[in-house]
């Protein structure tokens, strides 16, 4: 029988207590550890697709999420002056995220997803204690230490954990971009003017020089989800989420399409986060076999695929795949080799595919816009496209993908 493990998680994001749930059925002994004061997730709106919702579904959390989220039926791509339609492609449409992929296409508020993986983790019996900063060792503040067989650090892009995983102190690097990320009410959205974007059934893409625009409706269509990104002002390596200048948003998107103005002018504030990103790591598994990472922790990622709380989804579902062929502790790094082995080269194509759609979103106007906006008119889907978001082969790649199956396969050999 495999054996049952102490576990810390070092980081209560969605990829630490997706890891809570996913070890918690197999019954390891979990706790959670996160440095903020209070539970809570911070960001607007999230993409839940195909392949994140399968693990959902396996986790008995595909009710949760369908009460929770919106299923958009279309995506709708448009050009930034003017709003003209450059093409629209299905998502749930005519079931064809089922179909094509097994599972449907959601939309969810950030919180709401945080709020369920939380409760399961909790139901399952996680302990999760907050206000607890981790360095070299786990020291509680009524000085009591923590001891676990494995550490698994989802402590999040500028994790603290990760030095010791590759022996480097590997500093993130500014991507250029910034996101402003805004929520409207159902009520603001009822503007005559914004009639037409109330009828798009699912997100609207406005593409532009530069930027992007993304809206889709979250809460159970309570509420109006925008990102908003623009070129980066300036770098500041301790505070990545600022209290963003509205006025300065208004002013930037002048002459885009005036239904676009219309809603950024209703923003009263809005906090901006700094992109980063960081090259891909040599190793995710301490040499010991007793420390591993997880999420941003391992591979920060571009949101310009809506792949980044999938792909730490899918490592925390992979690796308690892994720990299940323990079968006792000394084992423990020859399961976990597994798991990095086959997380690696598919976290990182879902990174590569991200960086791609930041060129390609934010084309400055001239031929190879023309070319770009030519390609998504044409509507053909048969021929390979640039736009990551509707390349059948692209889509096939991270949509049918079931990370708990393949991890079976590898564990098998």
């Amino acid at each position: 029988m495999p054996e049952k493990l102490d576990i810390i998680i070092v980081g209560a994001g969605l990829g630490g207590l997706a890891a809570a749930v996913a070890l918690c059925q197999d019954n390891h002994r979990v706790t959670v550890l996160e440095a903020s004061q209070a539970m809570g997730e911070i960001g607007a709106g999230i993409q839940v697709t195909p392949n994140f919702t399968r693990i959902l579904h396996r986790w008995g959390l595909g009710e949760a999420l369908a009460k929770a989220g919106v299923l958009p039926e279309w995506v709708t791509q448009r050009r930034w002056e003017n709003g003209k339609c450059l093409t629209r492609f299905a998502l749930n449409a005519n079931d064809r995220m089922e179909q094509e992929f097994g599972y449907q296409y959601y939309l969810i508020h950030r919180k709401d997803l945080h709020r369920i993986l939380l409760e399961k983790a909790v139901e399952l019996g996680a302990v999760v204690k907050t206000a607890i900063s981790v360095q070299q060792r786990v020291i509680l503040r009524d000085g009591a230490s923590l001891a676990a067989h494995l550490i698994i650090a989802a402590d999040g892009i500028k994790s603290v954990l990760n030095r010791f995983v590759t022996g480097a102190d590997l500093k993130p690097q500014p991507t250029g971009d910034a996101a402003y990320r805004a929520l409207l009410t159902r009520e603001q959205m009822q503007d005559p003017e914004l009639a037409s974007l109330r009828l798009e059934q699912g997100p609207t893409v406005w593409l532009g020089p530069k930027s992007h625009v993304v809206g889709y409706y979250v809460d159970g269509g309570r509420l109006y989800n925008m990102v908003i990104l623009v070129p980066q002002e300036e770098a500041d390596e301790e505070n990545w989420k600022l209290q963003g200048d509205v006025n300065k948003l208004r002013i930037f998107f002048k002459g885009w399409d005036t239904r676009l103005q219309k809603m950024i002018g209703m923003i009263g504030s809005s906090y901006i986060w700094n992109l980063y990103d960081r090259e891909a790591l040599d190793r995710w598994l301490h040499p010991l076999g007793n420390l591993v990472l997880l999420g941003d922790a391992a591979h920060p990622m571009l949101p310009y695929v809506a792949q980044g709380a999938a792909s730490a989804i899918e490592d925390a579902a992979s690796l308690a795949e892994c720990l299940k062929s323990v079968p006792a502790v000394h084992s423990l790094r020859i399961s976990l080799t597994v798991y990095e082995s086959l997380r690696k080269p598919r976290a990182y194509s879902m990174r590569d595919a991200g960086r791609k759609n930041q060129v390609y979103f934010h084309l400055p106007d001239g031929p190879e816009q023309e070319k770009r906006d030519s390609e998504l008119e044409s509507g053909d889907e048969s021929k390979k496209t640039p736009n990551q978001l509707n390349d059948e082969k692209i889509l096939d790649m991270m949509y049918a993908y079931d990370v708990i199956e393949e991890t079976r396969k590898a564990l098998s050999f």
